[in-house]
């Protein structure tokens, strides 16, 4: 499959690479103005031309090669922003392979980096001023051995002309390892070479017609495809520019996203499915004064299913301020293929399509009448772009399917990465895939379920049992591992975790079979907390439901592996064997407060335990000040809104993070009061 005729084919030449196409923009507009950096109000704090963006990252690159070689890897632990940018373009024009990753959190070990440190042995990292201590605290309470031989530090100048003589870079190079996101399990990093970057970029181009009047608005974080490749990278791409954002200050005030269109002239901007339902529950009085998005030629959304209650409702909400559905460009990808598969055109509607759930064939004809059947509207990914070939196949018989009829999604072409690093058995079965009978490919297995129609790709479901909520990619057995170790009453390996749609959302469920000598010997209130406790604190996510059952319940194959979505079918129509369960109110109302000054400690917590009440759905008589906050559930956005309401509401100084280590309610308060004019009780 491939995609109509809209464009051109690519006019960029197989022998180029991502580093001389941006050097090359920034040569013929050297004083264009390639980023641009916002604060929490919405100021620039930091702007940066193309010849100063490239003259500071050859600097980086000399640095770099000081002390390390071209295929050296070096990590990039950058909150986000221009240092950010300055420390990947640093990278790839040394020849040293990038591998981003989020920043740590204060006092808090930290699997993932322990992980990607372990398996990517970077020999420098890259960091700003203001975290080389946090990285270094990192690294040295690191477990393992680390190959880590320096720390850089990336400090913005206003450089003249930086020459340095930099190795010879070739479309085959790594560029960088992209690692997968949202899970404990040990991740892995998939290796972006030069030639993706440019083939991805290309699709990203022509799909969203893209020029040189290109500005991106993003809070995206960078250390992500989505972020990076999207919204980063595409205007160094096109010569374009992008406005920075940072992805806490998005959560915290979303408008501000929406008052940067409207300043900047945004024209492309994008996020995942939750973002849009996230705007227009927190955004409930647009002010067209200022915000304006009338500018705006593309919103594309991908990273999860895009789901059309979600686009109507956002076109609706803010058709007010110049928005038009026609914006929207739902789009498909995967970091396997460096970001983009396929995508609408940008001048055209998003299409949907209409099924019968509860088959394998797609039925458009659902609309016959019947209230006794569901039914589901799946949302038009698009269609491939720049020579890319695209099949739907069985993936047990490996055949290609028929239109209409759903199978797993095959991939071919020049964004399809290497595979993953240090992992050869893992990059044959997924990167090196065949049709029966067929000496065509390889192509790459991307996991996901679909179909097509007249060309169209419409996204159904997860091969592996893969879902995302709010963004994060989650593994079911990574959840599993946690909870079935969080309570001794608990079954180990008898847990099945698994996600179920719930008012348009992606929810989170846990079904685990309790020990027989605790069945009627258990505090199933301790065992809630214990397991909302263990999720929320790997994953900074909460569970919707969660479900004791019996022991030998669980449905599971002859082998002993655990079969989630026959799980899933009995957790849906009741037939578990129930012991106890928990589920996450979904009416709760939050008590009415007094307007007037908080003047004790008391009521402090009293406010704080009512705000969570409200975001979380329990009741706020059951939170227990003494303990550990995270064991009420709250996940990392939620942890940005209640930071910045409980600082702005009291003219307190707390920090995102301490809301989500092992802190309690009463620890915070005292501290965040202890310089203030408040009186303790």
């Amino acid at each position: 499959m491939s995609g109509p005729k809209l464009y051109e084919q690519s006019t960029i030449h197989k022998s180029s690479t991502f580093n001389n196409i941006i050097i090359s923009n920034a040569e013929n507009t050297p004083d264009k103005t390639a980023y641009i950096q916002l604060d929490d109000d919405g100021d620039e704090i930091l702007k940066i031309s193309y010849n100063t963006l490239i003259s500071n990252s050859l600097r980086v690159a000399e640095q770099l090669l000081e002390n390390n070689s071209k295929g050296d890897r070096c990590l990039i632990i950058i909150p986000g922003g221009i240092e950010f940018i300055t420390a990947f373009l640093g990278c790839i024009f040394a020849g040293i392979i990038a591998v981003p990753t989020i920043l740590p959190k204060r006092n808090k070990p930290n699997s993932r980096l322990n992980s990607i440190l372990a398996d990517s042995n970077p020999n420098c990292i890259l960091t700003t001023a203001d975290t080389k201590e946090l990285v270094e605290n990192q690294i040295n309470s690191s477990t393992g051995q680390t190959t880590v031989k320096s720390i850089l530090v990336v400090e913005i100048a206003d450089l003249e002309d930086c020459t340095v003589e930099l190795p010879k870079i070739s479309p085959a190079d790594i560029a960088f390892l992209q690692y997968s996101s949202g899970s404990i399990g040990n991740p892995k990093g998939i290796q972006v070479a030069q030639k993706n970057l440019v083939h991805n970029s290309e699709i990203i181009k022509q799909s969203f017609n893209h020029t040189r009047d290109l500005v991106v608005v993003t809070w995206l974080p960078p250390f992500h495809d989505m972020g990076l490749i999207g919204c980063m990278l595409q205007p160094l791409y096109v010569g374009g520019t992008c406005v920075i954002i940072q992805p806490t200050s998005f959560i915290k005030n979303p408008a501000l996203w929406f008052k940067a269109i409207s300043k900047y002239k945004g024209t492309t901007v994008g996020c995942p499915n939750f973002a849009l339902d996230y705007c227009v529950e927190k955004i409930t009085a647009p002010d067209a004064a200022t915000m304006d998005l009338s500018s705006l030629t593309v919103l594309f959304c991908g990273s999860e299913p895009v789901r059309k209650d979600t686009l109507q409702n956002f076109a609706h909400t803010f058709k007010p301020l110049n928005f038009n559905r026609q914006l929207f460009l739902p789009c498909y990808g995967l970091a396997e293929a460096t970001l983009m598969v396929t995508g609408i055109s940008q001048k055209e509607e998003p299409q949907y399509y209409r099924s019968q759930l509860g088959g394998k064939e797609i039925d458009d004809t659902a609309d016959n009448g019947d209230e006794e059947k569901e039914s589901f509207w799946y949302t038009s990914c698009g269609y491939t772009w720049n020579n890319t070939d695209l099949k739907v196949v069985d993936p047990t018989t490996k055949h290609e399917m028929p239109e209409t009829q759903i199978g797993e999604i095959w991939v071919k072409n020049d964004s399809v990465c290497n595979g993953y690093w240090n992992k050869p058995e893992e990059t044959k079965e997924i990167f090196n895939a065949h049709l029966a009978n067929n000496t065509s490919g390889p192509y790459l297995r991307t996991g996901d379920m679909g179909f097509c129609d007249k060309n169209h790709v419409y996204i159904t479901g997860r091969l592996k049992e893969l879902f995302i909520i709010r963004g994060l990619n989650i593994f079911p057995n990574d959840v599993e591992n946690v909870v079935d170790k969080s309570h001794q009453a608990l079954l180990p390996n008898s847990c099945a975790v698994f996600s179920v749609e719930k008012n348009n959302k992606e929810e989170l469920v846990v079904v685990q079979e309790i020990k027989r000598m605790f069945i009627n010997n258990h505090d199933q209130e301790e065992i809630f907390t214990h397991i909302i406790e263990s999720i929320s604190r790997n994953f900074e996510m909460r569970p919707h439901s969660i479900v004791i059952i019996y022991p030998m319940s669980l449905p599971k194959t002859t082998s002993g592996k655990i079969k989630r979505l026959e799980c899933k079918e009995l957790y849906l129509h009741n037939k578990l064997k129930v012991v106890s369960s928990w589920e996450s109110a979904e009416n709760y109302v939050e008590n009415d407060l007094e307007e007037n000054e908080i003047v004790s400690t008391q009521q402090v917590i009293f406010w704080i335990k009512n705000w969570l009440g409200n975001k979380l759905h329990i009741d706020p008589n059951q939170i227990d000040p003494d303990k550990p906050i995270p064991s009420f559930g709250l996940d990392s956005i939620g942890a940005v809104e209640l930071e910045s309401a409980i600082n702005e509401k009291f003219d307190l100084d707390i920090f995102v993070g301490d809301f989500l280590e092992n802190n309690s309610l009463n620890y915070l308060v005292e501290v965040g009061i202890n310089n203030k004019n408040v009186p303790s009780d």
